[in-house]
């Protein structure tokens, strides 16, 4: 498991500089994988991206609850740890990419539902992208 290693050896190099709050974000990470290694002890690397994202996901809805409940320092805590993540994971299609293959998948085809209008998508799209960023930009295009 090369990430893990990568991780841990980040960990460290952030002990030795004195960073608390790096160190806390890489032993969260570091805590997720090893929970998923409990779950799965056959993990890959797509399966630690897939952690990843999980807890990307986990920390943009906390940014945006604790912006809403004016929690500013809380935010911006776990808007660091999300930028933390986002740097380990591939990069994302920007919502202009998404917005063009969107509206080309769904012109090309009849869909009798937003879930199908959703799957087609997603197979176009594939792994490169955020699946809420992608609904929400389905519902728009699709009118629903």
């Amino acid at each position: 498991m090369g990430f893990l290693i990568t991780l841990q050896d980040e960990m460290k190099t952030a002990m030795k500089a004195g960073d608390p709050k790096r160190l806390s974000a890489i032993r969260m990470l570091v805590s997720a994988i090893r929970y998923a290694q409990i779950d799965d002890p056959t993990i890959d690397e797509d399966g630690v991206m897939a952690v990843l994202k999980k807890e990307a996901k986990k920390r943009r809805e906390a940014v945006e609850a604790y912006t809403a409940a004016g929690r500013t320092e809380a935010a911006e805590n776990e808007a660091y740890e999300l930028a933390m993540i986002e740097g380990y994971l591939p990069k994302q299609l920007t919502e202009e990419d998404v917005r063009a293959k969107v509206e080309a998948t769904i012109k090309n085809g009849e869909f009798a539902n937003f879930g199908l209008a959703m799957n087609a998508v997603m197979k176009v799209v594939g792994k490169e992208v955020d699946g809420g960023m992608v609904a929400r930009i389905v519902k728009e295009t699709y009118k629903i």
